[in-house]
């Protein structure tokens, strides 16, 4: 009865050990990841939203900043807003951190172009 006593006290043991340390370490340790975006865009800051392309959601920005649920190797993308679905734009890319400052760069001529010409087909007048 003893040993049986013991043996059961150290599984207990060893079962709480595996489960607070290494079980643990292996899952990633979700948070909200506050982004504040900073654009030389002629675009309004509400205009973009962030993606967090391993769960594939979405949260607008609005007034220069988003909150999304993430972790530490998830990777986040600038994107257009929802609303403008038909617009489409090669966003900056970067891994997850709870507070993260992004700069948008729209002065490369070609994605400048892209934007414009995506919202022209968007919001245009059909003939």
């Amino acid at each position: 009865m003893l040993k049986l006593a013991t043996i059961l006290l150290i599984g207990s043991g060893a079962a709480i050990y595996l489960n607070t340390q290494v079980l643990k370490d292996d899952q990633p340790v979700e948070f909200i990841s506050r982004v504040s975006l900073e654009t030389n865009c002629e675009l309004d800051l509400n205009s973009f939203a962030l993606k967090n392309l391993t769960t594939g959601k979405i949260a607008p920005f609005k007034h220069g900043e988003a909150f999304i649920r993430a972790a530490r190797d998830h990777e986040l993308k600038v994107v257009m807003a929802p609303k403008y679905s038909l617009v489409s734009m090669d966003g900056e890319e970067f891994i997850a951190e709870p507070n993260l400052d992004v700069f948008q760069d729209c002065s490369k001529e070609v994605t400048l172009s892209n934007i414009f010409d995506s919202m022209n087909n968007q919001f245009g007048q059909k003939d």
